[in-house]
């Protein structure tokens, strides 16, 4: 197999002369993901758009890092070793929709709002340093920058390293490594919107989840209750057998008013501890055949549905909710507000670490 690492402008593109992938420094942002389909053709299996002043405009965290910490901290706010730390109040307890624009939200550090992929100030929307990296078994890109103390509102310097990859196995690999000098909650991922039709709605994509578990909640926010999927109230969230993302999606939107998924499913990696990378599942396009399996560290992964999804994307088509779907793995929303959720918090002398893998075949395969 034959690896490259190419400049461009504003980024690198990655291949291993089947699959390939251009990234931004802006953001960490996964520009394009080339995958064959079950014809040979290649398919970008990832929303996004043309230009770089469309990832710098768009309001939905599109294929970028989000941290220092991803998904909701309820009101805004968190204790850390007898001190209350309070954070940017970006998105309202009545909606879930995204807003980053902290003029059209004036209740920054307000306990009425919850404190979203960061706040104001976002990852994804930073220039990161880059280093491209070739190698005999894999080639990718190393993202770096230091989030600075109070950045965020978040206590101590934090030191990031990002790595993107691709080996000779169709695998893309990112990993996440963070270091700090003062004790501060972490929890970083990569917000993919993956279609793996390559375009058109993911409703018919199959989904298998190997989460037993997925996390309660009321207004977005984990109220620290885990309900089991096999229970028949439950089975809404029940990916343990194949099926098609939209099946229980009229279902879903009776019982919880929201639009479409928007949870944290609790997966294998749970029970080591984030010490070994462990298969949480796999997704299916149903047009394309393009398999992807998810592997994670990470004790948790939001499943979304892009309910919010809107705008200009890639080639001039307008994307609409349901033309992406997210599978962030991470650690659990709120946890630092929850005591019998697991340890969130980096302290010095600690490193954070991160491993996820989208793994791609085509057709069948075992799982």
């Amino acid at each position: 197999m034959s690896f490259s690492v190419e400049p461009f402008e504003g980024g690198w593109s990655v291949s291993n002369g089947c699959l390939s992938f251009r990234a931004l420094d802006f953001g960490c942002t996964l520009a394009n993901l080339f995958v064959p389909d079950k014809n040979g053709d290649a398919v970008d299996v990832l929303l996004g758009f043309d230009s770089l002043e469309g990832w710098k405009n768009g309001t939905q965290a599109h294929n970028g890092i989000v941290g220092r910490f991803a998904n909701r901290i309820a009101g805004a706010r968190f204790f850390l070793d007898g001190k209350e730390f309070f954070l940017d109040g970006n998105e309202t307890t009545l909606d879930s929709k995204l807003d980053s624009n902290p003029d059209s939200n004036p209740q920054s550090n307000s306990s009425h709002s919850n404190c979203l992929h960061g706040g104001f100030f976002r990852f994804e929307k930073q220039f990161w340093r880059s280093e491209p990296f070739l190698a005999s078994d894999r080639a990718g890109v190393v993202f770096s920058r230091v989030s600075p103390a109070e950045e965020q509102h978040f206590p101590g310097n934090l030191e990031l390293k990002v790595v993107y990859s691709l080996d000779a196995e169709n695998r893309l690999t990112l990993e996440y490594f963070a270091k700090t000098d003062r004790a501060t909650p972490i929890n970083l991922t990569n917000h993919a919107y993956f279609n793996l039709n390559g375009g058109g709605k993911v409703l018919d994509h199959t989904v298998c989840l190997k989460c037993r578990q997925v996390l309660k909640t009321v207004d977005m926010i984990p109220t620290g209750e885990f309900l089991d999927v096999t229970n028949e109230e439950n089975s809404v969230f029940n990916f343990l057998r194949p099926k098609a993302v939209g099946r229980d999606l009229e279902r879903l939107q009776q019982e919880t008013g929201l639009k479409g998924y928007d949870h944290c499913f609790v997966t294998p990696a749970d029970r080591v501890n984030e010490k070994s990378v462990l298969k949480a599942g796999w997704c299916r396009g149903d047009k394309s055949g393009i398999r992807m399996n998810i592997y994670t560290n990470q004790r948790g992964i939001q499943f979304y549905t892009g309910n919010f999804l809107e705008g200009l994307g890639k080639n001039g088509t307008v994307q609409e909710p349901f033309d992406g779907v997210c599978f962030e793995a991470q650690r659990f929303p709120d946890c630092m507000n929850h005591k019998n959720f697991p340890d969130c918090i980096l302290r010095p002398g600690e490193e954070y670490w991160q491993k996820t893998v989208y793994e791609f075949l085509t057709e069948d395969a075992d799982d």
